[in-house]
């Protein structure tokens, strides 16, 4: 016997784009979804959106938590993302949704009062999806949560996620019949431990049984043919409205359909799915030129993680800036004091500023480590208190260069006070000034002149005028013992992983080389040839940015003060 079909010519079927995995995953419908996949493989628009259409369907008025690393992060990546497959899927923004404000009349109401409407994405079943984020938990504070999702859950801190699950409790009676109620759904790309990511998602793949996905599958292979059969038979009674056979036909249809909807629900229930895969799950619309071309000029063990979900693994002696830790980063650094009077649509619009940033002091100066080349890269900070942050990272890619990188710093330090900024940069910007190549002073009258060549108001330093080569092995003795915090009197570093989220990749990809020459001394060198990666690839996995930030920390004060307190190799560098 044949299995029933639909007619996709059919003028009254809708077609939607899924691959094979997300099919497979609409198909089990899990209570607790862990899915790891490779870059470009639709996790959050064809995946997350249409599981999340699901819940709503299911536990009309529940209220779900949906965990990103920052509120920043949420607004400006992961939201436009599932409203993307929302509307995809054809949802309409007003009429089946609404974001950050009160729904409309006509939707269902959530199971229990809403006080505050921000932060919230609400449908029209009344469901409501609150973002919470781990640099402000207190947004999650004092509500219970009938399911628990979150994307990018390499960025998630377990323990904080923990914290939201103690939350999943209440609205038994209301929910207890719907397999979702009290679940989770967490989707990722492969975490790499080496550049600081949580990959605690990896452990969930003990809880899922092999056996009872396999008979979830069977069931929903057979409730899926039943619906197709009642489709073709309704299509049939148009034809034939008067036919009664058709019609008798059609009552045994629906009650299959309601004897193995309720067996479907029933084996769903408690199940956990767990799956890694790889880019190549949506080659059909990445296309074989997509692989070809990242393969070709990309670095393969990179390209292992983020395409084919391998775990990463790279030795901590391998690593340039071994003691480089999480000690070395924040992510509480941004403040929602302006964010918080805007509206989503608005933030969409609107840039982001300084006045975003928790710890700047907009009365004291800046300063800046610069590198230019193919990729011109500015890392901006301010030391206070023995403390010096980086702040915020900027680049350029070609066509855009120096001009451009000076535009986008004036345009997100406008409300800056103390215009001046201190650049620290490499001393080979100043080597082509007499033909009108010096590209310190370029960078300069980028942040001092507008377009029009008209005052900016700020004023900046260049410091490396006259200051000796920074050679190699000089950052990597400075950076084991500024990164080890071990020498009292250099400051203590530390860097916004969020805002400068490539400085923090370059620094941790950054590969070391040792070379010995015909004496048999050993010199300690960064391994450079990432810089010949395609463009686009440059900001987070070349180590333009690390050449950056070592003028930032490069200073002659910090040279100094590890001349006092020499690092002695024997062989190979120690690693601390």
């Amino acid at each position: 016997m044949s299995k029933p079909k639909i007619q996709k010519d059919s003028p009254d079927v809708a077609l939607r784009y899924m691959h094979w995995l997300a099919q497979m995953i609409d198909m089990i419908k899990p209570t607790n979804l862990f899915l790891i996949l490779g870059r470009a493989g639709a996790k959050t628009v064809q995946i997350l959106s249409k599981r999340f259409m699901d819940i709503s369907k299911e536990m009309p008025g529940a209220f779900v938590s949906v965990s990103a690393d920052t509120y920043m992060n949420a607004i400006k990546n992961i939201l436009p993302n599932i409203i993307k497959g929302w509307e995809l899927n054809g949802w309409i923004e007003g009429i089946h949704f609404v974001v950050d404000k009160r729904p409309p009349k006509h939707f269902k109401k959530p199971h229990k009062s809403v006080l505050n409407w921000k932060h919230t994405l609400t449908t029209y079943h009344g469901t409501h999806f609150k973002i919470i984020s781990q640099d402000r938990p207190s947004a999650g504070a004092g509500d219970s949560y009938q399911h628990n999702a979150g994307d990018e859950a390499k960025y998630l801190n377990e323990k904080k996620l923990n914290k939201i699950s103690q939350a999943s409790r209440g609205e038994y009676v209301r929910y207890h019949k719907s397999p979702y109620y009290l679940g989770s759904t967490f989707t990722t790309d492969m975490p790499n431990t080496n550049l600081g990511e949580h990959d605690w998602i990896l452990s969930m793949e003990e809880n899922m049984d092999n056996e009872q996905i396999k008979l979830i599958l069977q069931v929903a292979f057979i409730l899926n043919d039943e619906k197709i059969k009642l489709v073709k038979k309704q299509r049939e009674l148009q034809d034939h409205p008067s036919d009664s056979e058709i019609r008798k036909d059609i009552k045994n249809i629906e009650r299959n359909i309601k004897r193995w909807k309720a067996r479907y629900n029933k084996v769903r229930k408690n199940s956990t799915f767990f799956y890694i895969g790889s880019s190549y799950v949506n080659a059909d619309i990445l296309t074989e030129s997509y692989f070809v071309s990242q393969f070709e000029k990309g670095n393969f063990k990179e390209l292992a993680t983020a395409l084919l979900s391998i775990t990463p693994q790279l030795e901590k002696g391998l690593m340039f800036y071994p003691n480089l830790s999480e000690r070395n980063f924040y992510s509480d650094g941004f403040t929602y004091k302006r964010i918080d009077k805007s509206s989503y649509a608005s933030l969409q619009l609107e840039a982001e500023s300084s006045l975003d940033l928790k710890y700047i002091n907009h009365n004291l100066y800046l300063e800046g480590g610069f590198d230019s080349g193919n990729m011109c890269s500015l890392v901006v900070g301010q030391e206070l208190n023995n403390v010096r942050r980086a702040l915020k990272e900027f680049y350029t890619l070609p066509p855009n260069f120096i001009k451009q990188l000076g535009q986008q710093f004036v345009e997100y330090f406008k409300h800056h006070q103390t215009k001046e900024l201190i650049l620290w940069h490499d001393r080979a910007t100043n080597k082509y000034k007499r033909v009108g190549e010096d590209h310190a002073s370029k960078l300069k009258y980028a942040i001092e002149k507008d377009a029009e060549g008209n005052s900016t108001g700020w004023t900046v330093v260049l410091k490396n005028r006259n200051q000796a080569t920074i050679y190699q092995e000089t950052e990597y003795e400075l950076a084991l013992q500024l990164f080890s915090g071990e020498n009292n009197e250099l400051p203590q570093i530390l860097i916004d992983k969020h805002n400068c989220p490539n400085l923090k990749s370059s620094l941790e990809r950054a590969q070391k080389i040792e070379r010995v020459d015909r004496e048999g001394n050993k010199t300690i060198h960064k391994d450079k040839s990432s810089e010949k990666l395609p463009d686009e690839r440059l900001p987070s996995e070349s180590t333009n940015f690390s050449d950056a930030f070592k003028y930032f920390i490069c200073t002659p004060e910090n040279l100094e003060k590890i001349e006092e307190n020499p690092l002695s190799f024997i062989g190979n560098p120690t690693i601390k």
